[in-house]
C-alpha cells in the first residue's frame, strides 16, 4: 500500500479522535463514579435514578422574566424603586412588546400573563410566564418541573458557557462536560463491548467553537471518555466519513484496518523501556482512535443517515426550511430510546430557529421580545412532542419517569432593557434553570432560590451543584479528581454532606 494510503489512514484515525472516541477494554484501578461504601446512605435509591438524561442548552442566555420565572409584584410601573423592570420591561402591545410578540406567535394576549407554579425562598409566588405558554398545557410536565435558581459573576459567553456546561470557570484542566462523565461511567462498566457511545453532543455550526466544546470537553479524563460530537448542520458530510466512501470504493477495507494496527503497534514498541511499555495518554487515544474507525459501521446502525435529513420548522410566523433545533431533539429522542444500543446522555444546543440579534437563540440584545418568543416557542413544540403525554406508552418517545430533561442556559437576561431599547444584557446574577421528570417528582415540584424585587439572586444555586446533582441523579458519585471536589458545594463539609446537599436544593429530594 502506498505511503499517501497510509497518511491517509492516519489522518482518518485522528478525525476519530476530534469527533469521539471511547474505550476498548481499557482497565482502571477503579470504575469511575462508583460510590465509597460509606456513601451509600446519601445516593438515592435504584428505583429513583435516571435512566437517561436529555439537556437542552439555551444558547445565549435566555430570558427568564418572561418564560420561566415571573414574579407579578416585581417590577410593576408603580413600584418606587423598580418601575418597569423584570417582566413589565416590555409589557405593551407595541412594536418590541411582549404582547405584540404573543400575538404573533398565535396566542391571545389578554390579561393573563402568566400561570401558578410555585413559591420562592423568599415566599413570592413564581409563574410560568407568557412564553412558556405550551407548559401551561402540560400539567403532566410541569408537575414533574423543578426550577434552579442559579448564580454567578461571569458575563462574557466566552467564560460563562463553560462554566454552566462544566460546572468550572475557564482555564480549570478538570473542565468536562456532563457527557465525558456519563460515558466514562458506562465504558468503565462495559467491558469494551459495545461499538457505540454512550453520550452524544448535538451542536451547530454557528456557534463558536470555544464555547460548544465545552460540552464535550473531557477534562483530565483520558481523550477516550469523549462523547461524539456531531455538528448537526453539517451532518451529511458526517454520516459520508462514517460509510468510509474512499476505503470501500477500493475493496480494501480490512487490509486498511490491518495496516493501520501494523503501524500503530509499531509505534508502540518504540515507546517502551526494557521491553515494558511506557504510559502515553496520546498513545492511548490514538490506539482507540484507531479502534473507532474499524468499528464505524457499527456506530452508523445507529445514527441512520435519515436523522440528518432536513426537517422544516414553523413558530411565530416564521418559516425555514431547516429546523436544527427540531432535528436535533429528534436524534436525540432515536439515540436514547435506541432497542439495543441506547445513548444515557445527549446534549442539544438550541441556538433557535433563527439566531438572535446577538447570536445563539437567545442572546436578545434587541427584539428581546420576538426572539425569545419564537425560539423558546420552537423549542418547546419540538421538545413535548418528543415526550409521552397523559395516557401515551410510546417506546420511541421519552418517558418522565425515567428520563431527566435538564433546560440549562450561561445566565438569564438584565431586569432592565439595554441602553433604553428594546433588548436585554447579559445577567449571571439570577437565572434559572429547569430540571424535570425522573428523579422529580410531584413531590419535589417548585423552586430552589429565589430571585429579589433588584434581578439579583438571594439564593441560589452554582453551575457545579447542577452537574453533581444530574451525576447523582442517574447514580453517579461526582467526587473524584476527575470531576467534583466537596468545595464545589456550597457550606459542605464532607463528601457525603456535599452529596446530600446538591440532592436536596436541585433535585428536592432530602436524604
Amino acid at each position: 500500500m502506498q505511503r499517501r494510503t497510509f497518511l491517509r489512514a492516519t489522518g482518518a484515525a485522528g478525525a476519530a479522535v476530534v469527533v469521539g472516541s471511547w474505550f476498548r477494554g481499557t482497565s482502571w484501578a477503579e470504575p469511575f463514579g462508583e460510590a465509597p461504601a460509606s456513601a451509600q446512605g446519601v445516593m438515592l435509591p435504584a428505583a429513583r435514578q435516571a435512566k437517561r438524561v436529555l439537556e437542552v442548552f439555551l444558547y445565549g442566555g435566555l430570558s427568564q422574566w418572561e418564560t420561566l420565572y415571573l414574579v407579578r409584584n416585581y417590577g410593576r410601573p408603580t413600584d418606587p424603586m423598580y418601575a418597569n423592570q423584570q417582566y413589565y420591561t416590555f409589557d405593551f402591545d407595541a412594536a418590541g412588546g411582549t404582547r405584540r410578540a404573543l400575538t404573533q406567535c398565535g396566542f391571545p394576549a389578554g390579561a393573563e400573563i402568566g400561570q401558578a407554579f410555585g413559591r420562592d425562598a423568599l415566599g413570592a409566588d413564581v409563574e410560568l410566564g407568557p412564553f412558556a405558554r405550551r407548559l401551561w398545557m402540560r400539567p403532566d410536565l410541569t408537575d414533574r418541573m423543578r426550577l434552579i435558581v442559579q448564580r454567578h459573576k461571569l458575563e462574557p459567553h466566552e467564560a460563562a458557557v463553560p462554566q454552566a456546561l462544566t460546572g468550572r470557570p475557564v482555564g480549570q484542566t478538570a473542565a468536562a462536560g456532563l457527557g465525558a462523565h456519563v460515558q466514562r461511567y458506562h465504558v468503565d462498566r462495559d467491558g469494551g463491548d459495545r461499538p457505540a457511545p454512550w453520550s452524544y453532543v448535538f451542536a451547530t455550526g454557528g456557534v463558536a467553537g470555544d464555547n460548544v466544546s465545552a460540552a464535550a470537553a473531557t477534562g483530565v479524563h483520558p481523550g477516550a471518555a469523549r462523547p461524539l460530537l456531531v455538528k448537526i448542520d453539517n451532518a451529511e458530510t458526517f454520516s459520508r466519513l462514517l460509510g468510509r466512501e474512499e476505503v470501500r470504493s477500493g475493496g480494501a477495507v480490512e487490509p486498511y484496518d490491518a495496516l493501520m494496527r501494523t503501524y500503530v503497534d509499531a509505534y508502540g514498541k518504540r515507546l517502551s523501556w526494557q521491553g515494558t511499555p511506557v504510559r502515553s495518554r496520546r498513545f492511548a487515544d490514538l490506539t482507540i482512535a484507531a479502534g473507532t474507525v474499524a468499528t464505524s459501521d457499527a456506530i452508523a446502525t445507529v445514527l441512520e443517515p435519515r436523522l440528518f435529513t432536513n426537517r422544516p420548522g414553523a413558530a411565530c410566523g416564521q418559516n425555514r426550511s431547516r429546523d436544527i433545533t427540531g432535528m436535533s431533539l429528534e436524534a436525540a429522542r432515536h439515540l436514547l430510546t435506541h432497542p439495543t444500543q441506547p445513548a444515557r446522555y445527549v446534549c442539544v444546543s438550541d441556538t433557535g430557529l433563527y439566531e438572535a440579534s446577538g447570536g445563539g437563540g437567545y442572546d436578545t440584545h434587541d427584539s428581546n421580545a420576538f426572539d425569545t418568543a419564537r425560539n423558546f416557542d420552537n423549542l418547546l413544540r419540538s421538545l413535548l412532542a418528543i415526550v409521552n403525554g397523559p395516557g401515551e406508552t410510546d417506546p420511541t418517545k421519552l418517558s418522565l419517569d425515567d428520563t431527566l430533561i435538564i433546560l440549562n442556559t450561561e445566565f438569564g437576561r438584565t431586569p432592565w432593557a439595554q441602553d433604553g431599547g428594546d433588548g436585554r444584557n447579559h445577567h449571571p446574577y439570577g437565572y434559572v434553570t429547569a430540571f424535570i421528570g425522573a428523579t422529580v417528582t410531584a413531590a419535589e415540584k417548585g423552586v430552589y432560590g429565589a430571585i429579589g424585587p433588584d434581578g439579583r439572586a438571594t439564593e441560589a444555586a452554582t453551575p457545579s451543584e447542577n452537574r453533581i446533582a444530574a451525576l447523582l441523579s442517574m447514580g453517579i458519585w461526582p467526587f473524584a479528581p476527575e470531576a467534583f471536589a466537596v468545595s464545589d458545594v456550597t457550606g459542605a463539609i464532607s463528601e457525603e454532606d456535599a452529596a446530600r446537599k446538591a440532592t436536596a436544593r436541585v433535585l428536592g429530594v432530602s436524604l
